[in-house]
């Protein structure tokens, strides 16, 4: 039997991903409360009013983050022949991870939200609504995707759950003709995007659906083979040629955040045109966001090691490993507290000390819930579900 590789871990990925998450929770909580994006430091008034009204395109950069991780292990297989696991094993693991958070999401959400508040019309729109969110079809109609009350955050884990469906095939191609895969991902990509924009004319289900995030996985995928390579030749590198690629990688990294800053400001101002002219321009921006994102997570991975803990510190881990969950409920709880204790959206939107005490009660409620989800649900669940898979695999073993 083949020895399981040691992990390899990137350690300043946890804080990218935890960074992310909390972009896009400050996001939607600033929906809610309005609160002010601004602060003052050393005396010059600094706006961050762009940066939270296009923080939902995080959301890229996780799914650019997943790819990365997804294809990592078959990288390393590629180039050091490391085994990987078998496609049965893959969506076992995929779906250990996903489905006890994501089942409890739904259940949750229909039995204490939907039900008690009467969110559906008719019997017939309940059933289609769970049945749509238990098969993972719900992105397909807008009653069921932007119109749900099970949760519209969940659309995300629908498109990953999409990609599993073909990632092995994906992951297999990529190992033997790299550049072919990753040309013919990002072309379908761009080409699904352009389909969208050109033929369309309500976009608002169609701009999220998985085919528009393939060059995004396929970026991510290319940065895990570059990822391996640059760290096999940095443990022949000498002293002097470490400083260099500290000094590059600080550069890049810079480079890569001024690229984002002017991305972040370009599709805030598409806003002022329209929703229609927002989702256009979230799909034109798309790849030079991912492109901007890879190049930071990549150049950080290189970064001198007391630098990188600044993305990998206790703190960081702990915010990854509860930021499922996290982006799971901080919407849906967000918004049930302020119907609840913050009635009078007129003064929420200009009162400052509700503000304040609304957003402090929002990231409090949605973290502690996140905490008890992932240590006493999500963790426990997949252990338990591992551990009946490996007797499943050393039964048929012995069998065989």
């Amino acid at each position: 039997m083949q020895r399981r590789p040691d992990k390899l871990e990137i350690g300043v990925l946890y804080g990218f991903r935890a960074l992310m998450v909390l972009c896009v929770v400050n996001y939607h909580l600033w929906q809610q409360s309005w609160i002010p994006q601004y602060f003052t430091l050393f005396g010059h008034h600094v706006s961050m009013d762009f940066w939270t009204r296009s923080s939902y395109v995080f959301v890229d950069g996780m799914i650019l983050l997943s790819g990365f991780l997804l294809y990592l292990p078959y990288a390393r297989q590629k180039q050091e022949g490391t085994p990987v696991p078998t496609a049965a094993r893959f969506y076992f693991n995929r779906a250990a991870r996903i489905l006890p958070s994501y089942l409890f999401a739904v259940l949750a959400a229909l039995l204490c939200i939907a039900i008690p508040q009467n969110l559906f019309y008719t019997p017939a729109a309940m059933r289609h609504d769970v049945a749509a969110h238990l098969t993972f079809t719900f992105v397909f109609w807008p009653q069921t995707y932007v119109s749900t009350p099970l949760n519209v955050a969940l659309w995300t884990i629908c498109v990953e759950m999409h990609f599993y469906l073909i990632f092995p095939l994906l992951a297999r191609a990529m190992q033997k003709r790299l550049s072919v895969t990753a040309i013919a991902m990002i072309a379908a990509g761009w080409a699904y995007r352009f389909c969208i924009a050109a033929f369309v004319k309500d976009t608002n289900i169609f701009i999220n659906q998985m085919p528009a995030f393939l060059d995004v996985y396929a970026i991510g995928m290319l940065g895990a083979n570059a990822y391996l390579c640059i760290k096999r030749w940095m443990e022949k590198a000498d002293v002097r040629q470490h400083c260099a690629v500290w000094l590059v990688t600080v550069g890049v990294f810079i480079l890569g955040a001024c690229a984002l800053v002017e991305i972040l400001r370009a599709q805030s101002a598409a806003g002022a045109n329209g929703h229609d002219a927002l989702r256009l321009s979230q799909m034109k921006v798309r790849f030079a966001l991912t492109l901007s994102l890879g190049s930071m997570m990549m150049s950080a991975a290189f970064w001198p090691p007391i630098l990188q803990k600044l993305l990998d510190n206790r703190l960081m881990r702990f915010l990854s490993t509860i930021s499922m969950n996290l982006y799971i409920w901080h919407q849906v709880l967000a918004v049930e507290m302020r119907k609840a204790w913050f009635p009078n959206t007129d003064l929420l939107h200009t009162d400052p000390n509700q503000q304040k005490a609304y957003m402090l009660l929002s990231i409090s409620v949605a973290v502690l819930a996140a905490m008890a989800l992932t240590y006493g649900l999500e963790q426990p669940v997949s252990k338990k579900l591992n551990q009946w898979y490996k007797r499943l695999e050393a039964k048929a073993n012995r069998n065989a």
